[in-house]
């Protein structure tokens, strides 16, 4: 009997796989154009560390020498991320072709993995199959993470990659907890180090959990489990080991771009930067997009049934869990001042598991099956959210078409200018990323340089194109009387 029902729960788990993998694969593949905030950025890239992978460039080449080299929008070595996932993004162009989709194809890999280690952590922490059976089911119809492995939602395959590499170092973690051998704690650290390597600290949140067991146990037996501190301490060393190579080379590399970035971060934490502030309630209020609108109701539910069964649950996972919930949930609510609804991916696939416990709740107290499937589908249909799929793919939605119109003529701009040249100006707004991505050796901007840069360029007679008027999208007479001007005859349409 054992083994029919371990069947049963392996070919379920399968059926999920698949079906998450097949939506993400559809997903990756849904716009044929790079998204704004933050893709088009990730993509070039990306691009440029195929033949570069350790000297991030966002334009390969500069034209000019009026620029800010500290400026993450027009620079040219891009330090603004860690490069992990990028190096992924570049391998994948590398092997399959420099495209839209194969770009996105990394984060529809680790997507898919994430339902699994989702299922095993949750089956680890219950020691309930159903439980974790439907912890992978709303990982795998969770329509926000959908939308971030597409590009739609900013910071698309970073946060993918960074909530990827912490729920993995969560999984080793886990399989510590049931046998605590060295090499599950080997792997913990590796994987927190590429977490790091994603995103930044953030990535060192297994630790705190961990960190927080040895203390419970040293104080409930008086004594130090030397083992486990042996243990918590290889796994520190293996995280640093991974990610401390990178930050020690652009330090010794770009010292004022490195320096300035990390200064960035931590201003993240004290101001708000860039506009993205809210109050201590922000995250409350966007828990219905993260967790899907209803479903994020049964996450008390959860809570209050995790915290009165607790002593069923494999204590210490347990404890690290509710632990590391609690901590970036009230750090991004009442410390951090800058707030993005995206910056708490990384710790919903555990609130999915909370939220799974409650569901079964629901389901154990509907005995007819067919009152079971309806409910499951409800949620699925609550979580997918097909109807706003439907809208944004809709003829209706003007902003996605003219993406879709602009990028098929910037794929094409080599054929709408003469031979040696390789500058090209006048692109819509941050858009001129997008010009670079599908043209290398091209080197673009948005709106045109100034005059005095056409004056240095002048004196290196270097031919520019420049898209025609339009808009607000005027050409100045410096331009149009520029002795090395072509003028691209074909119509952006605005965003």
């Amino acid at each position: 009997m054992n083994v029919f029902r371990k069947i049963k729960n392996s070919t379920q788990l399968l059926i999920i796989t698949i079906t998450g993998f097949a939506l993400r694969i559809i997903a990756i593949r849904i716009d044929p154009f790079l998204h704004p905030w933050d893709e088009r950025f990730h993509a070039l890239v990306a691009r440029n560390m195929m033949n570069t992978p350790f000297a991030p460039m966002l334009r390969a080449k500069l034209v000019t020498d009026n620029y800010d080299p500290f400026a993450w929008c027009c620079n040219h070595i891009w330090l603004h991320k860690q490069p992990l996932f990028m190096w992924q993004m570049a391998l994948s162009m590398k092997l399959f072709g420099v495209s839209e989709w194969a770009m996105r194809l990394p984060s529809a890999i680790m997507g898919t993995l994430l339902i699994i280690i989702l299922y095993r952590i949750a089956l680890i922490l219950t020691n309930n199959n159903k439980v974790a059976l439907l912890s992978a089911f709303l990982l795998c119809f969770s329509n926000f993470h959908l939308k971030l492995i597409s590009g739609i939602t900013g910071m698309d395959h970073n946060d993918v990659a960074h909530g990827f590499y912490i729920l993995t170092s969560f999984w080793a973690y886990a399989e510590y907890c049931r046998r605590p051998k060295w090499y599950w704690a080997v792997l913990a650290g590796i994987f927190s180090g590429a977490a790091i390597l994603n995103k930044w600290l953030t990535g060192l949140l297994v630790f705190l959990g961990w960190g927080c067991n040895i203390l419970f146990q040293w104080l409930k037996e008086k004594q130090a489990n030397k083992e486990a501190i042996y243990h918590f301490l290889t796994a520190l060393i293996c995280c640093i080991l991974v990610a401390a190579p990178w930050q020690i080379y652009i330090l010794k590399t770009f010292p004022d771009l490195a320096k300035y970035e990390y200064a960035f971060n931590r201003k993240h934490i004290f101001e708000v930067v860039e506009g993205h502030g809210g109050n201590v309630f922000f995250y409350i209020e966007h828990l219905i997009p993260v967790l899907s609108a209803y479903a994020y109701l049964l996450l008390p539910w959860g809570i209050g049934i995790a915290i009165a069964n607790r002593k069923k649950y494999q204590g210490a996972l347990y404890r690290a869990i509710m632990i590391s919930l609690l901590f970036v949930f009230l750090f991004f609510s009442v410390v951090v001042q800058t707030k993005i609804e995206a910056y708490l991916f990384f710790i919903t696939p555990m609130a999915h598991i909370l939220i799974a416990i409650a569901l079964y709740q629901i389901l154990q107290l509907s005995r007819k099956m067919w009152l079971k499937i309806s409910v499951l589908f409800i949620v699925l249909i609550v979580n997918l959210n097909p109807f706003e799929i439907a809208e944004y793919l809709s003829d209706h939605n003007q902003e996605r078409n003219n993406r879709i119109y602009n990028a098929n003529i910037y794929r094409h701009v080599r054929e709408y200018i003469p031979a040696g040249v390789k500058v090209v100006m006048n692109v819509n707004s941050f858009e001129d990323i997008d010009v670079m991505f599908y043209n290398p050796g091209i080197t673009a901007y948005h709106w045109r340089l100034t005059e005095e840069d056409f004056k240095q360029l002048k004196r290196k007679q270097v031919p520019v194109a420049v898209f025609e008027e339009r808009g607000n999208y005027n050409l100045p007479e410096y331009v149009t009387k520029y002795p090395y001007v072509y003028i691209i005859r074909k119509h952006l349409k605005e965003p």
